[in-house]
């Protein structure tokens, strides 16, 4: 019998119960699906890392010895050690791109993992296996002879695998902002393979039991007791987490988490809310019948297990269906563009635990939600129950008692006392409103970052036509040359590790002198100068650190332990390249070799420049930026179809519950003469005023959504801010979406039976 009439209420008020639904289908969908994107990208980073026994450190020097390697494997927190020999050669293909080789002796730790032809050989002199990414690039197979340069040596070898390595999950571009593989790549080869007898060792590869800075000062102490001076000077301690893959993609999946997480909140709070105005209405409703039911035996907990499961089973299906399709689909979107910037053997999605918990708790405050409708009634006795609720007295507001309720017309004073007597109604759809304008304006203003930043990259602070990127074997002749005849200004770029204020982390040192084709800017693009006996830090690096101008920092290049103490005399902003920037000068004071790694020139230069390893012009430099602003792009178009559902779900489903409230009223106008038009007006005024002020709610909003997302990636730098168009872009979305909803709603007066209508009590 209490089935059948749930059934019955749910046909009566589908559209709410659709509502609840589908909120909840929609929360999951967000939340898992792009959840699974961000778990199954950490777990299949975390598969391939251990599947490969990925290096925990790595030293970094010149030539390490026996010596040497043996005092690293003693160290009690050593569990594995490797050496390597890593140079970059030039390959003798189109483009004439950069090849990484390694040599080494065996492959325990980072393996090289194998996708197409045989394992690695260590007694093969003459192979070479590849990286899979850059072969297909240069249409390479098994097989094939490739021929590399590097140092004044030409290797022959032929192709013997194909495969992927856990140290090029990211590979560093070699030309632009994203690693094209038509210009990169890298290969391993037996140290048999090396050119000569005595191969040196410049790469140490470590797996430890120790955190990263219990290893970093075990190491140095272990340097320090042998003295290594000579070591520790000419060598740089780089953990996973500092090396430029790692740190990349972990930066990576720290920005979807934050969107995994923001969809929830958002729609649990409407879905929940939606519930507990539909079952406080429709208890309402039926006080008669639960009543009857007390009276002729039924007990309050049967009765209220009946009304608790409205909201049970339609968040319980909606959150698991929501799981299911979010697992199997949001993830795959995603797929083809985060292939072009990371590889990885496997794709699948991931599953977390969190996925069943949000889905617990909207299900268990449906429950809530349910209760504390029923339950007041419930705990009534019959004869009290069995009475019609009285109507609710209209309390004279605040503004009925001021000059301005005597200004204002019919149309606002009848919507302005609606709103007073439903005003948990109005709450949830202006909640409603100021999420849809949060995920628009969080999504318009990430747009609104990429392209600002491309602007301000590209336009404002370089404006040179040209980048060159030189060979690291180029000698000072050469760049005097390459200078003179590009007319072009050297710059320098060295990875360096900063600490200050317990933080220690990996940065860019850029060195230049003024000149007119590089602008220093600050946050707000106005031209700045580099101080000329200072270091000078961009915005995002003093973010990260809690830096002001006056503070103390520590510093060392890699490569070079030696540690330099500064005071931050400027601070200047750059979207891109995070770090310290320093004059020449200040780089001499500070005992630093300025040794160009690329000359940038106002001229179009193609040809080809001996010293010069790669060129960068304008073009590709945006086009780069344009490739990297891909996910982004992605992200955006799923926040604006997401926003468009919460606003048509929310607003349609509590337009229809505003059309059952007051549709007594509305019968009674038409028999008091008002026209079907001047109904429509009535009915669509007040939630276009509703979705006015939720705009306007929402727009300060979506600001504190938008610099959580920009705060959580360490790699770019943009201030928060959204430019009119987008503020009115947003507005016309919203506005158009509610028009519209209204529109649909407002064309339900003409069905109104007036018999019916007027013989329903006043609520």
């Amino acid at each position: 019998m209490l089935f059948k009439k749930m059934l019955r209420d749910m046909k009566e008020h589908k559209m709410q119960f659709v509502a609840i639904f589908l909120m909840s289908f929609i929360t999951l969908l967000a939340f898992a699906g792009i959840g699974s994107e961000v778990q199954g990208l950490q777990d299949n980073l975390n598969n391939y890392y251990n599947e490969t026994n990925m290096a925990d450190a790595y030293v970094l020097g010149s030539n390490f010895n026996k010596t040497v390697v043996n005092d690293f494997k003693n160290l009690s927190s050593t569990t594995g050690i490797e050496t390597q020999f890593v140079v970059k050669s030039i390959a003798d293909l189109e483009d004439e791109p950069t090849v990484t080789l390694h040599f080494l002796k065996k492959n325990k730790i980072s393996k090289y993992y194998p996708v197409e032809g045989k394992k690695i050989n260590f007694s093969d002199a003459d192979g070479i296996w590849l990286d899979a990414r850059f072969a297909e690039a240069k249409n390479l197979t098994v097989g094939d002879n490739i021929s590399v340069k590097f140092n004044g040596i030409t290797l022959n070898k032929t192709i013997r695998g194909l495969g992927y390595s856990p140290d090029y999950v990211y590979e560093q571009p070699e030309n632009g902002l994203v690693s094209d593989f038509k210009y990169q790549g890298f290969g391993y080869l037996s140290e048999k393979a090396y050119p000569g007898e005595d191969m040196p060792h410049n790469k140490l590869l470590l797996t430890t039991n120790a955190t990263t800075p219990d290893y970093y000062h075990q190491t140095r102490a272990m340097l320090e007791d042998k003295g290594y001076d000579d070591i520790i000077n000419g060598t740089s301690f780089m953990p996973r987490e500092d090396s430029s893959s790692d740190d990349q993609i972990q930066d990576e999946i720290k920005q979807h988490i934050v969107l995994a997480v923001m969809f929830p909140i958002i729609f649990v709070v409407v879905a929940l809310l939606i519930l507990l105005t539909t079952m406080t209405r429709i208890v309402n409703q039926q006080r008669t019948q639960i009543g009857t039911l007390k009276a002729i035996g039924f007990e309050n907990r049967p009765l209220i297990l009946h009304y608790l499961s409205y909201g049970f089973y339609l968040t319980l299906i909606g959150s698991v269906l929501g799981i299911i399709v979010g697992h199997n689909t949001i993830p795959y979107i995603f797929v083809d563009t985060m292939k072009s910037y990371y590889t990885l053997p496997c794709w699948n999605p991931g599953f977390n635990i969190s996925f069943i918990i949000v889905a617990l708790l909207i299900v268990l405050g449906s429950v809530l939600c349910s209760y504390f409708a029923v339950a007041s009634i419930i705990r009534e006795p019959p004869s009290v129950t069995l009475k019609a609720k009285p109507p609710k007295v209209s309390k004279i507001g605040f503004i009925e008692n001021t000059w301005i309720w005597n200004k204002m017309g019919f149309n606002l004073r009848w919507n302005t006392r609606d709103v007073n007597r439903h005003k948990l109604r109005t709450l949830i759809a202006l909640v409603g409103v100021i999420g849809c304008t949060v995920l628009l304006i969080s999504a318009f203003g990430m747009q609104d970052g990429v392209n600002d930043l491309k602007t301000w990259k590209y336009d404002d602070i370089n404006h040179y036509e040209t980048q060159l990127v030189l060979d690291d074997n180029v000698s000072q002749s050469q760049i005097d040359s390459i200078i003179k005849e590009v007319n072009g200004t050297p710059v320098m770029t060295k990875t360096i590790q900063i600490e200050a204020n317990g933080i220690k982390k990996m940065q860019v040192l850029t060195v230049h002198d003024k000149s007119p084709l590089i602008t220093p800017t600050d946050k707000d693009r106005q031209e700045i100068k580099l101080p000329k006996n200072g270091i000078s830090i961009s915005e995002k690096t003093a973010e990260i650190y809690g830096l002001k101008v006056g503070d103390k920092i520590k510093w060392h290049l890699y490569g070079n332990e030696t540690w330099i103490s500064s005071t931050v005399k400027d601070i200047y902003g750059d979207p891109s390249v995070q770090g310290i920037t320093i004059t020449k000068e200040c780089a001499e004071k500070n005992n630093i070799s300025f040794k160009p790694t690329e000359i940038v020139t106002a001229k179009n230069v193609t040809g080809n420049l001996d010293g010069v390893g790669s060129y960068n012009s304008h073009k590709d430099l945006t086009n780069s930026w344009d490739k990297l602003s891909q996910t982004a792009n992605l992200l955006i178009i799923i926040l604006v179809i997401f926003a468009v559902i919460l606003a048509i779900v929310v607003l349609y489903s509590l337009g229809l519950l505003g059309f059952t409230e007051v549709e007594r009223d509305m019968a009674t106008l038409k028999v008091l003469g008002f026209q079907l038009s001047d109904l429509r007006k009535l009915f669509i005024t007040q939630y276009l005023g509703i979705s006015i002020v939720g705009f306007i709610i929402g727009v300060p909003t979506g600001y504190y959504v938008l610099e959580a997302i920009r705060s959580n990636t360490d790699k770019l730098y943009y201030p928060t801010d959204y430019s009119l168009t987008t503020i009115a872009i947003s507005f016309v979305i919203t506005i158009i979406v509610s028009a519209i909803v209204n529109l649909l709603l407002a064309n339900q007066l003409k069905n109104i039976d007036m018999v019916e209508a007027l013989k329903k009590e006043r609520e």
